[in-house]
């Protein structure tokens, strides 16, 4: 199993989390010095799952003590994890950054988190498992999560239910790939039957998403994962070791989900300025084109990446930002915590100013390549950027990053040139 790790947040929370000076007397001067995950993981330490009392009312008790009791009937470690996450908070948002965290408190090892997002689902974390590990059961427990709850009311029990009882399932994958068959035959039925809107060229998008990734890769490549966060954090994804299967199906799966929860965002969004609304929807327009391209021709690690940046952009301008989220030059899934960074060419002279997450700043400095997407060029593989600018748009723009019209180049069709 990969472990989802952003080193950039890592890096940024183990900086914000500086362990809390030891009490030197009661319990409750200890508490009160403990960072929020050192909190958490003491509050785990005496059950799997964990609720901010902010959620108390959304969450009784009841619910909680039955699913403490199915997770500590079974051998894996499994964590629930429901607190508030907003943009700007101690987490900034991501429930990655919580997983990390509170990961490092427990003492390391193999841990499974499902963490409970800032628009309303579960994000699943698996850390500190073998790298060839496929089984991923949180995050395929929330996966089979969302797609069992889409549609209709998703209360935090059901919803953690849902998901627990897919991560410890003898084959979380297969559980979650049998919650998106259903989802996906119930929803072809239901859009036969029901009247065509044109003014609603979201959700016809979505729909077609969904229907031609059914047709053209079958039910085991594509899933509509987390976040998302509110879709707000498309940006803060997971860095990869490895340029491999497990690697590219899971960027394609969540750039699939984030595709339709963001079209669903967008098709309720109100009190949206009419501009930036615009904007958002030509961003997604783009992403989904990117998408509709892998579906019909094959996916490639720097289109899975492109829809991923494209849905950024798309939050970024519903959400009202006048600068974008500038994600990794290097490599875009090292997430948008970056700063503009002078990069010298090796062996040269030439130098460019780019964004770059923290590790990647770190390796340029000291002379080292960073840790690069790769992508398929004349039968290699070669840094994105390496890729004549000609037959990449990806190579051209810097995924935005060097150019702002990454979004206009991508509805015109550059992105239809094939490497």
């Amino acid at each position: 199993m990969l472990r989802a790790s952003v080193p950039a947040l890592v890096l940024a929370v183990s900086a914000a989390f500086a362990p809390a000076a030891l009490a030197d007397t009661t319990e409750g001067a200890a508490e009160s010095e403990a960072t929020p995950a050192e909190a958490i993981a003491e509050s785990l330490g005496e059950s799997p799952v964990h609720v901010d009392p902010a959620y108390e009312d959304a969450f009784a008790v009841e619910a909680r003590e039955r699913v403490a009791e199915r997770i500590g009937e079974s051998d894996l470690d499994l964590y629930v994890i429901v607190v508030p996450l907003t943009e700007g908070d101690t987490w900034n948002g991501e429930s990655e950054a919580v997983a990390s965290a509170v990961h490092d408190r427990t003492g390391g090892g193999e841990g499974h988190y499902l963490i409970y997002n800032s628009s309303g689902g579960l994000d699943g974390h698996d850390l500190g498992t073998a790298s060839d590990d496929w089984t991923k059961p949180a995050f395929h427990g929330a996966l089979a999560a969302s797609y069992e709850t889409m549609g209709g009311q998703s209360l935090i029990p059901t919803e953690v239910d849902a998901a627990v009882e897919a991560a410890l399932s003898e084959d979380p994958e297969a559980a979650y790939e049998a919650a998106m068959a259903d989802y996906q035959e119930e929803r072809g039925t239901s859009d036969d039957s029901a009247p065509t809107t044109p003014m609603n060229p979201v959700l016809r998008n979505v729909g077609l998403v969904v229907l031609v990734g059914l047709v053209g890769f079958g039910i085991s490549l594509f899933l509509v994962r987390t976040r998302r966060r509110s879709a707000t954090p498309v940006a803060q994804h997971a860095a990869f070791d490895n340029a491999d299967r497990a690697r590219l199906e899971s960027v394609v799966e969540n750039g699939a989900r984030d595709l339709i929860e963001l079209g669903e965002r967008l098709q309720a969004a109100d009190r949206v300025d009419p501009q930036d609304l615009s904007r958002a929807l030509d961003a997604r327009d783009a992403a989904a084109r990117v998408h509709d391209r892998m579906v019909a021709e094959g996916p490639t690690l720097p289109d899975a990446v492109g829809v991923l940046v494209l849905l950024d952009l798309s939050e970024d301008a519903l959400v009202g930002r006048r600068s974008p989220r500038r994600p990794c030059y290097a490599n875009p899934l090292h997430g948008t915590e970056t700063k503009p960074t002078q990069w010298r060419e090796f062996g040269g002279s030439r130098t460019i100013r780019v964004p770059l997450c923290a590790e990647c700043a770190r390796a340029v400095r000291g002379r080292v390549r960073p840790t690069v997407l790769p992508a398929p060029h004349d039968g290699e593989e070669i840094p994105y950027y390496e890729v004549p600018a000609e037959q990449s748009v990806w190579a051209a723009t810097g995924y935005g990053t060097l150019r702002d019209d990454l979004v206009e180049r991508v509805l015109r069709g550059d992105h239809s040139g094939r490497r």
